[in-house]
């Protein structure tokens, strides 16, 4: 069609991450182009180019963390592909798109999703720009899906379930390698623990906090009845002061139990002179401070809590992510995952959830007192009876 009219068009492939030709989509596209013998009678296709035998179409290929800036000085740009998106940042959006000059150009993005906090799902699947079409395709759309793939699938369906709804169904991914807490999240979903769990107003909403100097600031809201922990609702925001947190929670309107802290927030900071602490009481809440721990039993803390804990699907689903995705740093070196942590966005709601599963035992109501006197006037049973005189001998 371009060509035909006589304009000069660039079509430009990008993946996030392309450090040379091998890492490009070249190979896919002329393997494309050769499977369809009239498409292939207008190509000149050599080892490192494609184009069109007039020469006015030629493609174009760019990793998009190292090539923004040369991507953003090229004209002509009629059709730009970026696949694999998932990884591609929200700043090589910001970038790449207004290089997309002219009146017809297109934007194709294709990618398997894995998260609802990457960029291209908030940008193309949640964003409501009329000019956007967003199309599912899976593998029984493909005709040409070979009974080798169908073999996998199926084993993978029997074999592979918690893998199988993102690997062949397009649905966010579940599982990540070296997260700490997928078995279990994945028994909490099977067993239908993560649903809709409402507030409960005889119950006191505790809350446990992570609190960001700079960053992130995460709450988790619970309520606690006998050895069942209800997730109630999460929160999370950042570059906020105490007292935007302190009016969120009054807008909720739950009735509030303790607000659990991590133990820095008693340290006083230097530009009030003030703990967190101080500042949160001030704010009428009502602040206790988690003792001091380490990573690791907190993170074992979190994964014996977890079994006690029911979630609400809709109100948690962001810090449900966090939790799915929250994993160690893998050694490039020692080819393994060691006992770090990343620190990433899902940190935040981690920790914050860590808080909680140290201080969620503390909320169980203690067995009563036992009366010495009534003790005493109780009527025993056979059974303690026998005790009391085998005791007596």
């Amino acid at each position: 069609m371009w060509d035909k009219a006589g304009r000069e068009v660039i079509i430009l492939c990008g993946r996030q991450f392309m450090n040379s030709l091998d890492d490009s989509s070249m190979e896919e596209i002329k393997a494309a182009i050769r499977s369809e013998p009239w498409l292939l009678a207008h190509f000149d296709i050599g080892e490192k180019y494609i184009k069109t035998k007039s020469g006015r179409i030629s493609y174009k290929f760019a990793g998009l963390d190292r090539s923004l800036d040369s991507i953003k000085s090229k004209s002509r740009i009629l059709l730009c592909w970026v696949d694999e998106a998932e990884p591609v940042t929200e700043e090589a959006w910001i970038k790449l798109i207004p290089t997309l000059r002219e009146e017809d150009s297109e934007l194709w993005v294709t990618w398997n999703p894995e998260s609802k906090q990457r960029a291209a799902h908030k940008r193309f699947r949640v964003g409501r720009d009329p000019r956007m079409k967003v199309t599912e395709l899976n593998w029984r759309d493909n005709p040409w899906f070979p009974n080798v793939l169908e073999r996998t699938r199926l084993r993978d369906q029997l074999q592979r379930p918690d893998q199988y709804g993102h690997i062949w169904e397009g649905e966010f991914r579940h599982v990540y390698e070296g997260a700490y807490y997928v078995a279990q999240l994945v028994d909490a979903k099977v067993k239908g623990r993560i649903t809709k769990v409402d507030y409960e107003p005889q119950l006191l909403v505790h809350t446990a906090w992570d609190l960001g100097i700079g960053d992130s600031t995460a709450i988790w809201f619970f309520q606690v009845s006998g050895r069942e922990i209800r997730v109630i609702d999460h929160y999370e925001a950042n570059n906020q002061g105490l007292p935007h947190y302190a009016s969120v929670l009054q807008a909720k309107g739950y009735r509030y139990g303790d607000d659990w802290v991590p133990h820095d927030a008693k340290v006083r900071e230097l530009g009030t002179g003030r703990t967190r602490v101080e500042t949160l009481t001030a704010l009428g809440r009502k602040p206790r401070v988690i003792p001091d721990h380490k990573l690791m039993d907190g993170i074992n803390a979190v994964r014996e809590t977890l079994p006690h804990c029911w979630f609400d699907e809709h109100k948690t689903e962001f810090g449900l992510d966090a939790l799915r995705q929250y994993r160690s740093e893998y050694d490039d070196k020692a080819l393994v995952f060691d006992d770090k942590p990343k620190h990433d966005w899902t940190s935040h709601s981690a920790d914050a959830f860590r808080y909680l599963a140290m201080a969620w035992r503390t909320l169980q109501p203690e067995a009563p007192e036992k009366n010495a006197i009534a003790e005493l006037l109780r009527p025993k049973s056979l059974n303690e009876m026998l005790e009391d005189e085998q005791y007596d001998s």
